[in-house]
C-alpha cells in the first residue's frame, strides 16, 4: 500500500505538470486547468488506442507530466520566489474534501454489478492487452461501450499497478476536477455567501448519486458533472468565441464518449453553445462568421463519438452487444414486447415517477423548491429581477425531455424482464437530478452576487453591506451552510466506509478471496458452486467470477439437488475446474457419495475430483 501511495503522488505531480503548463504556456483559467488536462490526455490515449500507440503513451505520458512538474517548480521559484501561490477558502473545502474521501476511495473495492460486467473489466483488458477489444475479446460483452473513463482508469493503474482502489481514485479524480470548474461560474471568488451555496450543491450531489457512490466505476455521475463543467466554461469564456469554441470541443469530446447515452448531454452542451453564439454582439462577429464558427465546432466535438460508432461498426460488424444504439436491436426487442407489456411498461414507470419516497422525484421537488426559495429571498432582498426564473423552465424543460428519453429506453432498448423491473431507474435518473442541481447552483450564486449591495468587486470590503443586520445574516447564513456540507460529506464517507466493512460478506471478496485477481485472459472453462440462488440467478457471480478469473467461460450454478450420480460427475466434466465459493451443502454431500471427496470452500480441479470416480 505504501508503494500505491508513492506512485499515486509522483502521478498527481505528473499531472501537476501538465496543468502548470496549461496554466503559464497556454494562460488556460486556473479552475478549468485540471480538468482540460484530464480531457487532452483522454483524447491523446483515444486517438493512440486506434494506432496500436495506446502501451507507448500511457508509458510515456506520466513521465513528461512529472519532467514539467519539476520543471515549473523550479520556473515559479524563481520567477516569484514561491512555489505555492495565495491560498484562499475555496482551495481549502475542496483540498479538506479531496484529503477526507481519498484514504477511503483508495481502501475501497468493487462492489455494484457493472463493475464485474463492463466498467472494470474494461480496464483489466486495456492494461493485459494494451489494445482496444476487437471481435476476438470474447470476455467483454459490451463491446458498443465508449471508452472513455476507462482510458483515465487504465492510465492509472498503468503507472501505478491494477488495484480496485487506484480505479476508483482515478475516477474520482476526474469528478473532482469537474466540480472545481463549476467554481468558474462565481462572479467574486472572495464572496462566501456565493461559493457556500455552490459547495452544498456539490455535497448535495452525493445523497442524490447513492444508487452507485463514488465508490464504484460506474459513469451515471460522470454525466452530469462533464456537462455542467462544458456549462461552466463556456459561459465563463462567453466573450471570447475561440476560447469558448476550443473549450468546448475538448470538453465535449470526452463526454461524447462517456457512455452510449452521452448524446443527449453533448447536446444540452452544444445548444447552450449556439445560444450563446448567436446572443454574442461584436460588429467583427458576422452572421457567416458566426454560423461558421457554430458548424465547426459541433462537427469537431462530435468527431469522437462519431469515430467511436465507426471503430464499433468496423470491428464487430453486425455482432450487437447490449444497449448497442442501432436501429436493427431496438426494433428486435421492441418486437418482442407485447402491447400489453408496454402498456404494463408505461404506468410503471408513471407510478414510479409519482411516488414521493424515490430519491430521483424527491431531487425534482428539491430542484424547483430551491428555485422558487431563491427567487422569493432575492426579491424580498434586492427587489429586482433575476435570471432564475428562466432556470427553472430550462430545468423542468431538460428534465422533462430526459424522462421521455429514459421512458423510450425502457420500451425500445432493454428486454421485457429488466423493463417492466424499471432496472437501474434511480441510477439512470440520478444523473439528470444532479445535472439539475448544478444548473440551480450556477443560477443562484449569480443571483446572489447580483442581490449585494456594492457591484464593483473592486470596491468590496469587509464593510460593503446596506446595514450591519444583513451583514450578521451573511455570516451566519455562510457558516451554516458551510457546517451543513461538512456534514453531508462525513455522512458520504461514513456511508462509503460501512460499505467496505461489509465487503467480506459479498460475493466479490468470497471469489477473490480464494483465486485472487488473475491477469492473464484463459479460456479455461470454469464452473462457480454458490448457495446464493438470488446472486446466481442474476448472472451476478458469473460476472464476478469472469472478473477475478479473467476468464471467457465461467458458468456458476445453485440448484443441483435434481442431479442423478451420472449427470452430476458429467457437469463437473465439462469444466477445467470447479470453485466453491460458501458452505454449499447439496454439493458437497454430493462430492463426498459420488466423487469421494469432501469439498470445503476453494479451488478443485476437476481432474482431482474425478480421481476416484473410474473406481465406483
Amino acid at each position: 500500500m505504501i508503494i500505491i501511495g508513492i506512485k499515486i503522488i509522483i502521478l498527481v505531480f505528473s499531472n501537476y505538470g501538465y496543468v502548470s503548463l496549461l496554466r503559464t504556456k497556454f494562460k488556460c483559467y486556473k479552475y478549468f486547468a485540471w480538468l482540460l488536462e484530464t480531457c487532452i490526455l483522454i483524447m491523446i490515449l483515444y486517438l493512440a488506442s486506434f494506432v496500436s500507440l495506446l502501451s507507448f503513451f500511457g508509458l510515456i505520458l506520466p513521465r513528461i507530466g512529472v519532467i514539467l512538474g519539476i520543471y515549473f517548480i523550479i520556473y515559479n521559484w524563481r520567477k516569484n520566489g514561491i512555489i505555492i501561490k495565495k491560498i484562499n477558502m475555496i482551495t481549502v473545502a475542496f483540498f479538506g474534501y479531496f484529503m477526507l474521501l481519498t484514504p477511503t476511495l483508495m481502501q475501497s473495492r468493487l462492489l455494484h454489478y457493472d463493475n464485474f460486467s463492463h466498467w472494470a473489466l474494461i480496464v483489466k483488458h486495456l492494461l493485459t492487452q494494451q489494445a482496444l477489444p476487437d471481435v476476438n475479446s470474447a470476455i467483454i460483452g459490451f463491446s458498443s461501450y465508449p471508452i472513455g473513463t476507462s482510458l483515465w482508469c487504465y492510465y492509472f493503474v498503468n503507472f501505478v499497478g491494477f488495484d480496485d482502489g487506484v480505479m476508483i481514485f482515478a475516477q474520482f479524480c476526474l469528478l473532482m476536477a469537474c466540480l472545481y470548474a463549476m467554481i468558474a461560474v462565481i462572479r467574486d471568488k472572495n464572496k462566501m455567501l456565493a461559493f457556500a451555496v455552490m459547495f452544498l450543491v456539490m455535497t448535495l450531489f452525493n445523497y442524490f448519486n447513492i444508487a452507485i457512490r463514488m465508490n464504484n466505476l460506474l459513469v451515471d455521475y460522470v454525466l452530469p458533472m462533464l456537462t455542467l463543467a462544458s456549462i461552466a466554461s463556456i459561459f465563463f469564456y462567453r466573450k471570447n468565441m475561440y476560447l469558448m469554441a476550443i473549450m468546448t470541443i475538448c470538453l465535449t469530446n470526452v463526454l461524447g464518449i462517456v457512455k452510449n447515452n452521452s448524446l443527449f448531454f453533448v447536446m444540452i452542451v452544444l445548444g447552450y453553445f449556439l445560444l450563446t453564439v448567436v446572443k454574442y454582439h461584436d460588429s467583427h462577429w458576422t452572421v457567416v462568421k458566426k454560423l461558421l464558427l457554430m458548424l465547426s465546432t459541433m462537427i469537431v466535438s462530435m468527431s469522437s463519438y462519431l469515430l467511436w460508432l465507426w471503430h464499433v461498426n468496423q470491428t464487430f460488424g453486425h455482432q450487437l452487444s447490449k444497449h448497442e444504439i442501432s436501429v436493427t436491436a431496438y426494433h428486435d426487442i421492441y418486437e418482442a414486447k407485447t402491447p400489453e407489456i408496454i402498456s404494463s411498461i408505461v404506468q410503471k414507470f408513471c407510478q414510479h415517477i409519482m411516488t414521493l419516497s424515490t430519491i430521483p422525484t424527491q431531487g425534482i421537488l428539491l430542484i424547483n423548491t430551491l428555485f422558487i426559495v431563491t427567487i422569493f429571498l432575492i426579491h424580498i432582498v434586492s427587489h429586482q429581477k433575476t435570471m432564475l426564473l428562466k432556470g427553472l423552465i430550462s430545468v423542468n424543460i431538460i428534465i422533462t425531455f430526459y424522462y421521455i428519453g429514459m421512458l423510450l429506453m425502457f420500451v425500445f432498448s432493454m428486454p421485457s424482464e429488466e423493463a417492466l423491473a424499471l432496472a437501474g431507474f434511480d441510477r439512470y435518473a440520478s444523473s439528470i437530478v444532479i445535472l439539475g442541481l448544478g444548473i440551480y447552483a450556477f443560477f443562484a450564486v449569480r443571483a446572489i452576487d447580483q442581490a449585494f449591495y456594492e457591484q464593483d468587486i473592486t470596491l468590496r470590503t469587509i464593510r460593503s453591506f446596506a446595514s450591519i443586520k444583513k451583514k450578521y445574516i451573511y455570516q451566519y447564513t455562510s457558516i451554516s451552510l458551510f457546517f451543513v456540507s461538512a456534514l453531508l460529506i462525513l455522512s458520504e464517507n461514513n456511508g462509503m466506509r460501512y460499505n467496505l466493512s461489509t465487503y467480506p460478506e459479498s460475493v466479490p471478496y468470497k471469489i477473490s478471496h480464494i483465486v485472487g485477481d488473475h491477469m492473464m485472459l484463459t479460456h479455461k472453462k470454469y464452473l462457480i458452486i454458490s448457495a446464493d440462488k438470488t446472486q446466481v440467478d442474476n448472472y451476478f457471480v458469473q460476472y464476478v467470477g469472469k472478473y477475478y478469473l479473467y476468464a471467457n467461460n465461467v458458468d456458476a450454478k445453485e440448484d443441483i439437488s435434481q442431479l442423478n450420480r451420472m449427470q452430476f460427475i458429467n457437469m463437473i466434466s465439462k469444466y477445467d475446474s470447479i470453485l466453491v465459493i460458501d458452505e454449499h451443502y447439496t454439493f458437497q454431500d454430493m462430492s463426498r457419495k459420488y466423487l469421494h471427496r469432501n469439498i470445503k470452500k476453494g479451488m478443485y480441479s476437476t481432474t482431482y475430483l474425478l480421481k476416484y470416480v473410474d473406481n465406483n
